[in-house]
């Protein structure tokens, strides 16, 4: 893992904690890392496959 990639990562995780964070750029990070990286991230499930259950655990 570069430096780069880990200071991406560790700003969009504090960015949740942080209420003055700005949004524009934690998406734009979130859209870099999604890119690079997408296996951080869950695949995207179009409403009409969602079950009655989805969401709940």
């Amino acid at each position: 893992m570069t430096p780069t990639l880990a200071r991406m990562l560790f700003e969009t995780w504090a960015a949740q904690y942080d209420p003055k964070a700005d949004v524009s750029f934690v998406r734009q990070q979130h859209g870099m890392l999604a890119i690079m990286r997408p296996h951080l991230y869950p695949p995207v499930v179009p409403e009409s496959l969602r079950g009655p259950k989805w969401g709940q655990r």
